[in-house]
């Protein structure tokens, strides 16, 4: 699409102004001069008829008067009643040569013809004879005045010839052409036309095409009739409105000079408004390209100055603003540190440029706990501080960022590792003085080097921060990345990522434990236990999927599938005669989930189980992570009839005045102190002990975690009621747990029978 200018629009539009102005009152013009020479056309013609009307009113008051003296006079009113004829025409002859008619008769009143120059028609009522009137092939204009004596003794008429002199004269007079020709067309009576003319008028007549005559020659005309003549008075259109045409000649060149100073007048104004608009766009162009160095200047004092200063003005603001907003893009504002950002744009230019050197990932221990007891005032002095001084050991050689709430980066083209920590040592043992009060604040920070560890920003940060995790993990202030430490990391990121398809579509197994009656050997319960195989990642432990979920949240849609899928298996086993309590864990987010407790109360009613055969195990971590929501939800699942087991008991957080609030109904030991129970003294002591206060709390207890029978009659020995463990059996399939139940079960109620005998 072509693109037109300010300037090119600017004398367009005047040019459309001033053009269309022009054309309007052209056409305006044209109108009113063809109306005025029409009607100056008409106004001819009728002014030629009222001549000709007026030449033969005063042609014919003249025969009328020389008429009436001939038959006044006594001499030939004597003559006609003497009927002396030789007196008559005489006296006709002589009173028509003074006043030179050419047609003079004389009838009797019972019209005989008593003298004539010419022969009237056969029947002509000669009384009335007068006007215009076709005589013996000629044309003439007539008077007829009675002879009295005194009565009417006789009629005489006299005319004078209407012939081309005279059409020829009254053209002199009104610039118009008379024509007089036979009604049939054959001849031309009298006319001022040309003989040419005459002979195409004759023929157009003769086709009765006299209006097509006249416009094929721009003539214009009236016809008129007398008696048998018709009179056609015409005249030139172009004679007639030259006076216009000259007129509009001289408005249209009036016209296109007015256009050509109209057309000088908007060039200057274009330019005028043009160079200023023009270097406004400029500036424009250039400011969205980024330039801000180039004033604009605008030397003038009307409004485009104004503009021009303004646009400045703009420019300067933007420029500054632009650099505020690039700054901010590329730092952190709480310290001033460049962010993460600016260090992938310095990584990658460094591995571009296949340069060398080393990435410090560096964390603040325990700063979320810091924020959470100080404030988020002091966390913010915290890290400014550190900032401040991370600036101070490494600005001269090092670039410093900051990558997220506790961490940083340093970024080093030297590879000096014991100089690298022992300036992180040194900004470790230095004291830190936040407001009136001093502070150890401890570091723990990973080094990985490049390109011989990466050539990717983020395989190098990610390896960092493996290699910060390890510092962590070991507690030491500064840890290098070890080759293949970060398989782990992938594993975990593949597990998280085929997590939510593997909840979808079923791909999860439940399998089930079976509890033992610690008394009596019976099975009185099983727990349902999550299992994962994966296709390429093969055997996925719980122990590895189980914190991925629950950290990015998929963990409420794992537990509540292990819900539904474990009471389908419960009410299954119930058809089938098999009746078991349902165990099922809960995690910390399930607790904080408020419409928990109903979701399970709908899964039970679907199904048509008693809450009292499911239990809902936690563990104390997932208690303590929000104790008030904790003890809501256990309230409202417990209120439902479900039974509440508090798992791993004895490993966590729990104290016993939490312990004293919780609803709970069981108690479960942690295995890792079942296992040592026959062989640590210490173990027994706490289990027995732990008993005994459950008992005292009315709580039923599980040992989970039982792989011998000397902890079991210990275990027996010490109250508690009900066994879970490797003795018994490790969690099964479904079908593999009915077979169990079927083949292995009896043996464990039989052998405690042989016991108690024995004993």
């Amino acid at each position: 699409m072509i693109r037109i200018s300010f300037r090119a629009r600017l004398l367009l539009l005047f040019i459309g102004l001033a053009g269309g102005v022009l054309l309007v009152t052209l056409v305006a013009v044209t109108f009113a001069t063809d109306k005025q020479a029409e009607l100056t056309v008409e106004r001819e013609l009728a002014v030629s008829e009222r001549v000709l009307g007026e030449l033969l009113k005063r042609r014919g008051e003249q025969l009328e008067q020389a008429a009436q003296v001939l038959a006044d006079d006594f001499g030939f009113r004597e003559a006609v009643a003497s009927g002396d004829q030789a007196t008559l025409v005489s006296a006709m002859v002589n009173h028509g040569d003074r006043i030179g008619t050419q047609l003079m008769a004389l009838y009797g009143v019972d019209g005989e013809e008593l003298a004539s120059t010419h022969q009237l028609s056969p029947g002509t009522d000669f009384t009335t004879l007068r006007g215009v009137r076709l005589i013996d092939g000629e044309l003439f204009q007539l008077v007829t005045v009675p002879v009295r004596a005194p009565d009417v003794i006789a009629y005489a008429t006299l005319g004078f010839i209407i012939d081309d002199q005279l059409a020829d004269g009254l053209k002199q007079l009104t610039n118009t052409d008379l024509t007089f020709f036979d009604s049939q067309g054959q001849r031309a009576l009298a006319s001022s036309l040309a003989e040419s003319m005459q002979r195409k008028l004759l023929e157009a007549v003769t086709q009765e095409q006299v209006s097509l005559w006249l416009t094929e020659n721009q003539l214009a005309g009236h016809l008129s009739r007398f008696n048998t003549v018709e009179l056609l008075v015409s005249t030139s259109r172009s004679d007639a409105t030259q006076a216009f045409q000259a007129l509009r000649a001289q408005y249209l060149g009036f016209g296109l000079a007015t256009l050509l100073v109209a057309l000088m007048l908007a060039i200057a104004t274009a330019r005028y408004f043009s160079q200023p608009l023009a270097r406004l766009t400029q500036a424009a162009d250039a400011l969205r390209r980024g330039r801000y160095d180039a004033p604009l200047n605008l030397q003038r004092k009307d409004e485009f100055g104004q503009l021009g200063a303004t646009f400045d003005t703009m420019r300067e603001a933007i420029s500054e603003r632009e650099q505020r907003i690039v700054y901010q893009l590329e730092h952190d504002l709480l310290t001033g540190l460049p962010n993460r950002e600016s260090f992938y744009k310095q990584l990658n230019e460094r591995l571009a440029q296949k340069q060398s050197g080393v990435v410090v990932v560096l964390n603040i221990m325990r700063f979320r706990s810091l924020n959470d007891r100080l404030g988020q005032s002091f966390g913010d002095q915290v890290l400014q501080q550190v900032a401040q001084r991370l600036r101070d050991s490494f600005a001269e050689s090092c670039f410093i960022a900051r990558l997220a709430s506790d961490e940083f980066v340093v970024l080093c083209d030297n590879d000096d590792s014991k100089g690298m920590e022992s300036a992180l040592s040194s900004l470790q043992s230095t004291q830190w003085h936040i407001g009136e009060a001093s502070y150890r604040i401890e570091f723990r920070s990973g080094a990985v080097r490049f390109p011989e560890f990466g050539a990717e920003v983020d395989v190098l940060l990610r390896r960092g921060q493996l290699a910060a995790q390890l510092a962590r993990s070991e507690k030491q202030l500064l840890a290098d990345y070890q080759q293949g430490s970060d398989e782990s990391y992938l594993r975990r990121l593949q597990i998280l990522q085929a997590l939510p398809d593997a909840i979808v579509n079923r791909k999860l197994q439940l399998h089930y434990q079976p509890k033992i009656n610690c008394t009596t050997g019976e099975v009185n319960g099983a727990e349902a236990l999550i299992r994962w195989q994966h296709d390429q990642l093969g055997v996925i432990r719980p122990d590895e999927f189980i914190p991925l979920a629950e950290q990015s949240g998929d963990i409420l849609r794992v537990t509540r599938w292990v819900c539904q899928a474990a009471l389908d298996q419960q009410q299954y086993w119930l058809e089938q005669g098999i009746d078991v309590q349902m165990a099922v864990n809960l995690s910390a987010l399930d607790l904080q989930a408020d419409d928990f407790a109903e979701f399970i109360a709908t899964e039970l009613r679907a199904r048509h189980l008693s809450p009292t055969k499911l239990t809902l195990e936690v563990t104390e971590s997932a208690v303590m992570a929000d104790l008030e929501k904790a003890q809501q939800r256990l309230k409202e699942l417990r209120e439902l009839g479900c039974k509440i087991a508090l798992d791993d008991y004895g490993t966590g957080y729990a104290s016993l005045a939490q312990l004293k609030h919780l609803p709970l109904d069981k108690l479960k030991l942690d295995q890792s102190f079942i296992r040592g129970l026959d062989s640590d003294a210490n173990d027994r002591i706490i289990v027995q002990s732990t008993l005994s206060l459950a008992h005292e709390l009315k709580l039923q207890t599980v040992a989970e975690g039982v792989e011998e029978q000397a902890a079991w009659r210990l275990l027996q020995q010490m109250g508690c009621d009900t066994l879970q463990g490797y003795y018994f059996s490790r969690p099964l399939a479904a079908v593999e747990f009915e077979q169990w139940l079927k083949n292995e079960a009896p043996r464990f109620t039989n052998q405690n029978k042989k016991a108690l005998t024995n004993e």
